[in-house]
Formats: structure tokens, sequence, C-alpha cells
């Protein structure tokens, strides 16, 4: 069995991102991994995004992970190396409604871990994105719920209605993110770096334009 420390904060305050590395460090006396998890989501399109729901994305979702990583890198380096994990998002290579904020937000971050895998490499950084589609948790349980409403229907409806073009027809399971993660921090994975790693159920090779035509 393992063990594990809480540290409230945000991700998003340098004070907090710098606190949460020295909780860790005091548990192990090492960092070897980071996975970077935190994530919101303010819905609109440009013109009608409000701008603190934007900022507050940002903040979050890139600056958050910028903040962990700046403060996790120096203590891996200490160590001979580590492995960051950032967990990105179909959405960042893919557009969707009205997702001005998350998108852009889940685009940065999958360039953020490629520049930290270029200029960390060398001192035994490993980084990699990882980008899920749907997947069951709190978060898309809202989601869900909200979307449920507009077209009258339940959430097990509602998760229907959004991957019915989805090859594998479902969204993941939590567990299969985190397998993904667990992988990506492992030394089976000890050649990787600079990889988005997409687990979304076979979403994101789909054209939709050309779904008219299935037999």
């Amino acid at each position: 069995m393992g063990s594990a420390v809480a540290c409230p904060g945000s991700v998003a305050e340098l004070g907090d991102a710098e606190r949460m590395v020295s909780a860790a460090l005091g548990l192990t006396g090492r960092f070897d991994v980071l996975v970077n998890n935190a994530g919101v989501n303010s819905v609109g399109a440009v013109a009608d995004l409000d701008p603190e729901g934007w900022r507050e994305t940002l903040e979050v979702n890139l600056t958050g992970a910028f903040l962990m990583m700046r403060a996790s890198i120096p203590k891996m380096i200490e160590r001979g190396g580590g492995s960051i994990v950032n967990i990105s998002s179909v959405g960042g290579i893919r557009c969707i409604p009205e997702g001005a904020a998350y998108c852009v937000s889940k685009a940065g971050l999958i360039m953020l871990s490629q520049q930290v895998a270029l200029d960390y490499g060398p001192k035994g950084i490993r980084s990699n994105a990882v980008c899920p589609g749907w997947v069951q948790t709190p978060m898309s349980d809202r989601e869900m719920d909200e979307l449920a409403s507009r077209i009258g229907t339940n959430r097990q409806g509602a998760f229907a209605k959004v991957v019915e073009e989805v090859p594998m027809r479902r969204a993941a399971k939590p567990e299969e993110i985190a397998g993904a993660c667990v992988y990506l921090a492992s030394s089976e994975s000890s050649f990787m770096t600079g990889a988005v790693l997409v687990v979304d159920g076979g979403s994101a090779v789909v054209d939709v334009g050309t779904m008219a035509f299935r037999a």
C-alpha cells in the first residue's frame, strides 16, 4: 500500500503550486512523476465568452500546468530525471462548438508539453500529453445533464447522443485514462517524449461530413 497527502490549493497560484511540490517531497523525499489534471471549462464562442471565464480557463488549464512544471522540474533534475504527463483533450486537436477558451487552453498545453520535452530532454525529463475524449466524470456528468435538458432526455441518453459517431460508441471510464498515464509515467515508455497520446475511442479519426454515406 502506498501513502498519500492532500494539499488543497489552486494550481493557478505560484505559491500554491510550490507548496504542493514541497508537500509531495515531504512524503517521499523525491519527485519522479507529475500529472497535470486540473481543468475547468467556460462555454462560449469568442464574441459571447465572458472575459473572466476565458481568463479562468487559461489560468487553470494552461498556466496552472506551467506553474506546476516550473516548480517540479528542478526537483526532478536533482534526482536525475522524471516524467510529466499533461492531461490535454481531444479538444486540443479538434474544435468544439463554443469551446474557444477550453480548446485554446488544451491546444496550448500540448505545445507546452512538447516545449518541455525539447528543453529538458537532455536533463532526463520526459514530457507527454494525453488527449481523452468523453470520460465519465463529475464534470462530464454536469455537461450531460445540461445537454439532456436541452434535447429532452436523461444523462444516459445524452451520453448516448454524444458518442453515437464515436467508433467505440461509449465514453471512457476514468481508469482507462489513468492506465495511459501510468504507462507514460513508467519505464515502459522510457523512449517517449513530446508525444500526444489520444485516448478517445476513435472519435478524432471520424470525418463527420462523410457519415451520411455510412451503410
